[in-house]
């Protein structure tokens, strides 16, 4: 009885674990989306970005780009200071379910870098 509660705990042990690598892979996963989302907009924006009458730290762009708002008290997105047709856009999300010791211990970061690649636009380009 001894031998089988002990493998027993182990295995429950194992499977805690598990759940916190799935749910990481789900936000890792829900990261990705949020930061192509942001990507795929900000074509929409790119001729008054390049024109620069819209900033990157415009509060409405900002918002516009985030996470839907259900969703911004676990994810968020980080833009550059300014536009550039190279450019990289950081989502980063919580995930206190798994200890900071743990995540350093076995270099996990909670967040994702992509990069953004626009082309140069006519100059004479409609703004939205």
């Amino acid at each position: 009885m001894l031998v089988a509660g002990l493998a027993l705990l182990g295995l429950a042990a194992t499977q805690l674990k598990s759940l916190q690598f799935a749910n990481n892979s789900f936000d890792y996963t829900m990261s990705l989306v949020q930061g192509q989302n942001a990507i795929e907009r900000l074509w929409v924006r790119a001729c008054r970005l390049q024109l620069g009458t819209l900033l990157l730290s415009d509060e409405n762009l900002q918002t516009w780009l985030g996470p839907d708002p259900s969703l911004t008290y676990h994810y968020s997105i980080t833009l550059p200071d300014t536009y550039a047709n190279e450019m990289q856009v950081t989502v980063s999300w919580q995930d206190k379910r798994t200890d900071n010791e743990f995540k350093e211990n076995n270099n996990i970061q909670d967040q994702i870098t992509l990069n953004a690649s626009y082309i140069t636009l006519d100059p004479g380009c409609t703004p939205l």
